[in-house]
C-alpha cells in the first residue's frame, strides 16, 4: 500500500470512528446510517466526495418521500402489487433528476421502508435522513481538516509538475544522451491521469466551472501540453539528419537551442503559475522563436542545393516539427493573456 493509499485508509478509519462514536454518545437510532454514508461517499478527494454526497442526500430524500407517501396511498394494496408501484414512481422521478448513485439509494430507501419500517415511518424517515447528512458534512470535513485531499489541488500541482517533466524531457532530446521511450510513456500516464481526475476538481470549484479562469486554464496547459509530446514523440522517432556531414552545423544548433529554448520556457511557465494562487500573465521575457531566417543564410542554401530529395524531407520534417512547437507556444501564451486580461 503506497503513502496516499495508507493516508486515505487511515482517514477513513478515524472519520467512520468519530461518527459511530458520536452516534452512540446521542443514543438516537438508525446511526448507522451516519457510517454507512461515510463508506459510501469518501472516495479519496473533496470533489468527488462532494459529488456523492449530494446525489446520496438527494436520492434518500426522494426515496424517503416516494415510501412515506406512498405507503399511505397504496398500504392496502397487496405486497406485489404496492411495493412495485412505490418503486416505479422512485425510478421515475430519480431517473427525471439524472441521478446515478443516488437512483439506487432512493430505490434502497424505498424497499427498506417499506418492509422493515412501515411501522415507525414517522420517526425512521428523519433519523434516516438526518444520519446521512452528518455522515456526508463529516465525509467532507474530514477531506478539507485531515491531509487535506481535494481535486483542485491536485489538478494545479499536477499540471505544474507535468510542465517541469515535459521541459526536462525536451532539454534531454537535444543532447540525444538517451531513448525517451520511457520519459515519452510517463508523461502520457501524467496526462491522462490529470484528464480522469479533472471531473472532481471541476466539481470543487462550482456550477460554472467551465467559466472559472482555473478550469480554462487547466484546459489550456493540458492542450499544450498534449501538443508538445507528440512533437517531442515525433521528434524521437523521425530519421535524424546528418547536420554535420550536409553543411547544416549551424541550422542544427538552431533548431537545438530552439528546443532549448522552449524547455526553459515551460519552466517559465511552471514559476509564474506556481508561484501564486491568483492566476498570472506568463514571462516577461521575450517568447521563444523559431530561427527560420537561418534557412535563407548562404550556407544553408548552398548546403540545400547539394542535398537528395530523401535528405531534403528529413531537414524539412525536422524544421516542421519545430515549427508546430513554435506556434503551440505562442497560441497558448496568447491565449493565456487574453483569459487574464478577461479575468476579474
Amino acid at each position: 500500500m503506497n503513502g496516499t493509499a495508507l493516508r486515505d485508509s487511515l482517514r477513513l478509519a478515524v472519520t467512520v470512528t468519530v461518527v459511530n462514536g458520536f452516534a452512540s454518545l446521542t443514543g438516537l437510532p438508525f446511526g448507522l446510517y451516519a457510517s454507512l454514508a461515510v463508506l459510501s461517499v469518501t472516495v479519496g478527494n473533496y470533489g468527488n466526495t462532494l459529488e456523492l454526497g449530494r446525489q446520496r442526500l438527494v436520492g434518500t430524500a426522494i426515496g424517503a418521500m416516494v415510501v412515506f407517501f406512498g405507503y399511505r396511498a397504496w398500504g392496502h394494496l397487496p405486497l406485489m402489487v404496492a411495493l412495485p408501484l412505490a418503486l416505479l414512481l422512485a425510478r421515475l422521478i430519480a431517473g427525471s433528476l439524472r441521478l446515478t448513485v443516488g437512483y439506487g439509494v432512493c430505490c434502497f430507501v424505498v424497499v427498506m421502508g417499506w418492509l422493515t419500517h412501515d411501522q415507525q415511518l414517522g420517526t425512521w424517515i428523519p433519523l434516516r435522513l438526518l444520519w446521512t447528512a452528518f455522515g456526508i458534512l463529516m465525509a467532507l470535513l474530514s477531506l478539507r481538516l485531515f491531509w487535506p485531499s481535494r481535486a483542485r489541488i491536485q489538478q494545479r500541482e499536477g499540471l505544474l509538475q507535468l510542465l517541469v517533466d515535459l521541459g526536462h524531457a525536451l532539454l534531454e532530446a537535444t543532447q540525444h544522451s538517451r531513448d525517451l521511450v520511457h520519459e515519452i510513456r510517463s508523461l502520457r500516464v501524467s496526462l491522462l491521469r490529470l484528464r480522469d481526475q479533472r471531473q472532481g476538481a471541476l466539481l470543487e470549484l462550482g456550477s460554472l466551472a467551465s467559466r472559472h479562469p482555473a478550469a480554462r486554464m487547466w484546459a489550456l496547459l493540458d492542450q499544450a501540453s498534449e501538443s508538445l509530446l507528440l512533437d517531442l514523440d515525433e521528434l524521437r522517432r523521425l530519421p535524424r539528419p546528418n547536420w554535420q556531414d550536409w553543411g547544416l552545423q549551424g541550422d542544427k544548433e538552431a533548431g537545438r537551442a530552439f528546443v532549448e529554448s522552449v524547455a526553459q520556457r515551460l519552466l517559465g511557465w511552471q514559476q509564474m503559475l506556481g508561484g501564486s494562487h491568483q492566476l498570472q500573465p506568463p514571462p516577461d521575457a521575450p517568447r521563444p522563436t523559431l530561427p527560420l531566417v537561418m534557412l535563407r543564410s548562404p550556407e544553408s542554401r548552398t548546403a540545400y542545393q547539394q542535398l537528395n530529395p530523401e535528405q531534403l524531407q528529413r531537414v524539412a520534417s525536422q524544421w516542421m516539427v519545430l515549427n508546430r512547437m513554435d506556434v503551440t507556444i505562442a497560441d497558448t501564451e496568447r491565449q493565456w493573456r487574453e483569459l487574464v486580461e478577461a479575468s476579474p
